[in-house]
């Protein structure tokens, strides 16, 4: 995938363009389901519908509507944000949610087939949010606050919602709550930008939707990003995720991408920590003994895996 860039109609005050710019993928030509909906490819050759690409592809039509009014592009933003509300699934007594197509190879064994991702899961909530906002879609308020409700939801439950210490209410360090993108009660795997595209889906939805709880739960989330932020740092460099003791380089695009993530989120939330982040970062990422650095690092640990299978 190319490297991410910011969205040219962002709007912090109501929702409008996203945070990240997804045109490209308006652009191409994916496969499509018989509904025309992005889908993949999986093992045995069947094509699935894939949340994030239909997310994804939904924003970027989205983008370019807002470019140049195109009605075209309109109405494929329509179809798409259509098509993920009717396609949620619901939990009996839960949330609802986008079943990923496939498990990742890292994660065979671990989760189960049908698992959500939190990162698409965010996706889909900031279209559901646009969809209803801009084009007042039956349903997708509705599909988003349900959605929502797997921020809640523990990773125990099958939700996405990490605790940091004990919880408890907002303003202690005990209250403190990460978002991870890949469900796994017994081994903690927190990602940055996933967690930061959560909490800019409960940014969205609470743009539309006055909900203490989820004030209460976006708050928690970025305090929980700004008190393990430095972990996320490792001197020359960022790491993509925390995994216990293991901390190895982000790709570049990664790298690029999280310098992406504290530009809007310092933006969104006026926190300087986040700004300072995004400038280091960004310096990193233009010295150019740190990005050989980053490369032989990540070498080696590519090394340490096949060795260890």
């Amino acid at each position: 995938m190319a490297a991410e860039t910011l969205g040219r109609h962002i709007d912090l005050s109501s929702p409008r363009g996203y945070y990240f710019d997804y045109s490209g993928l308006a652009e191409s030509v994916a496969e499509c389901d018989e509904k025309g909906v992005p889908a993949v490819r999986v093992k045995g050759g069947a094509l699935v519908c894939s949340p994030p690409l239909a997310a994804r592809t939904a924003l970027g039509n989205l983008e370019l509507y807002l470019e140049n009014g195109n009605a075209a592009r309109r109405d494929r933003f329509e179809l798409l944000s259509r098509r993920l509300i009717d396609s949620m699934e619901v939990l009996p007594g839960s949330f609802g949610g986008w079943s990923m197509p496939e498990v990742p190879r890292a994660f065979r064994g671990d989760l189960p087939q049908g698992w959500f991702s939190a990162s698409a899961h965010a996706e889909c909530i900031s279209v559901l949010v646009r969809a209803a906002s801009l084009l007042h879609q039956k349903g997708a308020l509705v599909a988003a606050k349900r959605a929502m409700g797997a921020f809640y939801a523990s990773v125990d439950d099958g939700g996405f919602l990490r605790e940091i210490g004990e919880a408890g209410d907002a303003g202690v360090v005990a209250s403190l709550a990460f978002i991870e993108e890949y469900p796994l009660p017994s081994a903690p795997r927190m990602a940055l930008a996933s967690h930061a595209r959560s909490i800019w889906a409960m940014h969205d939805y609470l743009s539309v939707e006055e909900d203490p709880g989820a004030r209460i739960l976006l708050n928690r989330c970025v305090d929980g990003l700004l008190f393990v932020l430095d972990r996320f740092d490792l001197g020359y460099w960022t790491c993509a995720h925390l995994e216990g003791q293991r901390r190895r380089p982000a790709s570049a695009g990664r790298h690029g991408t999280h310098v992406l993530v504290m530009d809007v989120l310092a933006r969104m939330t006026g926190f300087a920590g986040f700004a300072e982040a995004g400038a280091r970062w960004r310096d990193y990422a233009q010295d150019s003994r740190k990005r050989a650095r980053a490369k032989l690092e990540r070498a080696r640990a590519a090394l340490v895996d096949a060795g260890s299978r």
